[in-house]
């Protein structure tokens, strides 16, 4: 793509009308906030003229993003926890069209696959592979996101892209701080790196991430061995001496890009033969036997019994606050709410959920004990006669509908929820609108969406509970 058509595609993507096309598709119905505290429906409400604004800006090169918000999300005990930036609404719209642009600038090197399509295509040809011949490596890269390193990310960029404005952008996103709201108000920018590290959860983060690491997959897929990589978790496998080979060159690669893997002494690296079991993915793989760790079955637990103590606790603040509500309401609620945990979910044709994630299995035992940990949790439920009541879905169910019949209506299907009043009935079953409410068919479109996508943000971060870390 030369520099005329590098031009041209900027000046279309971030035009006041593609601006705002972008959001009312996208984010209007989102729920977080950045450092401004605006979601996708307070933001709304000036999109247009802020939008317009920053189209003017973003074309005269004199945009600028607002600090990320921090997120900190937990790794596990004795862990640092992961930074997340939640950059603000305004914000999420200019670099949603800055990934479209980049996606298009290096087509060959947009992530084509999610990680569970690597899960599929892993099991199939490890089931017909010699175990006592086949050697392994699975390993993390340390600190991925964190450690790239600035002047070698936009040196690349910058060999394809030509549109100055577009290049100013990115390396204006990159040189934004990730901060709390009251060192955000003060411009404390002393703990920020300006020399290495790309923020984990913009939307941009993982193309910049994939060209960052083309070079070094091209390199690895040329030699003698299987190599899968997924963001910062690597996977070789083939005859032990060129797997060995493959190690030590990866991590001569990564060395020169400012990246480590662990050594081989640490747990996070496994070098042996496939009789042994490895993990891959937040997958644990032992002979025949797929399953997964230990510690993610008891996070997605954990975040079960979260939703039972937030039942007991708050149920009657609830009830306060929406008279309109009985006990009986509140109690109905909960289990269709739970039931979505438990079973995930359908939307654009898109599995969601920790059961979608986790379909390559073939350890069902773990499933029957998530059931029967979810169904003792209700005996400690005076409100349910403590018994889980015949409503309540099996994840060991789940498991089979989402893999061989997920239109059968055992999985929730929210393509299918498509007229205006379906939209309605399903949310005034769910208490999100009151018997005296009167809303427009604009507010029912609105409230419908940004429910739905607290539904599936919640299950994205079941599937992520291992990954990425």
């Amino acid at each position: 793509m030369d520099i005329e058509e590098q031009e041209r595609l900027f000046a279309e993507l971030f035009s006041a009308a593609s601006l705002l096309k972008t959001f009312n598709e996208k984010f209007i119905g989102s729920n977080a906030k950045g450092i401004d505290r605006l979601n996708g429906l307070q933001f709304s409400l000036r999109s247009a003229q802020e939008l317009s604004v920053t189209s003017s800006k973003c074309l005269n090169g004199n945009f600028r993003f607002s600090p990320y918000l921090e997120k900190l999300k937990s790794k596990g005990r004795g862990k640092s926890p992961r930074v997340i930036s939640i950059p603000t609404v305004r914000d999420r719209v200019v670099l949603k069209q800055l990934n479209y642009f980049l996606c298009k600038v290096f087509p060959d090197f947009v992530p084509k696959s999610v990680a569970s399509t690597y899960i599929r295509s892993l099991a199939c040809d490890l089931s017909s592979t010699n175990s006592d011949l086949t050697f392994i490596c699975s390993c993390d890269i340390e600190g991925f996101y964190d450690n790239i390193l600035k002047d070698r990310l936009l040196k690349i960029l910058s060999s394809r892209i030509k549109s100055d404005k577009a290049l100013d952008l990115v390396i204006h996103s990159l040189s934004t701080p990730t901060t709390t709201s009251t060192t955000a108000k003060r411009k404390r920018k002393e703990f920020f790196n300006f020399e290495k590290g790309v923020p984990q959860g913009l939307s941009i983060s993982n193309i910049l991430a994939s060209i960052y690491m083309s070079d070094v997959d091209i390199s690895m897929k040329g030699m003698d061995v299987k190599y899968y990589r997924y963001v910062d978790d690597v996977l070789m496998y083939g005859e032990k001496e060129s797997v060995l080979k493959a190690f030590s060159s990866i991590r001569r690669k990564l060395k020169l890009r400012g990246l480590s893997i662990h050594p081989p002494s640490s747990p996070k690296t496994h070098l042996g033969y496939l009789n042994e079991a490895f993990g891959f993915l937040g997958y644990v793989f032992e002979g025949d036997e797929i399953s997964v760790r230990d510690s993610t079955i008891e996070s997605f637990l954990q975040s079960i019994a979260t939703r039972f103590s937030d039942f007991s606790h708050n149920k009657n603040r609830r009830l306060k606050r929406n008279p309109n509500l009985t006990i009986g309401d509140i109690k109905e609620i909960f289990v269709e709410e739970l039931n979505d945990k438990l079973t995930g979910a359908i939307s654009d044709n898109k599995r969601y959920g920790w059961v979608a994630y986790y379909s390559h299995i073939n350890k069902l035992s773990i499933l029957y004990k998530i059931d029967f940990v979810v169904r003792d949790m209700f005996t400690r439920l005076s409100d349910f006669d403590f018994q889980a009541p015949n409503e309540i879905k099996k994840i060991s169910r789940a498991f089979y509908e989402m893999k061989f019949n997920p239109q059968g209506g055992y999985v929730r299907n929210y393509d299918l929820i498509e007229t205006f009043k379906q939209k309605a009935d399903f949310l005034t079953s769910r208490g999100r609108i009151g018997p005296d409410e009167r809303l427009t068919r604009k507010q029912i479109e609105e409230r419908f969406e940004s429910y739905k996508l607290k539904i599936l943000s919640s299950m994205q971060a079941d599937e992520g509970e291992v990954y990425p870390k």
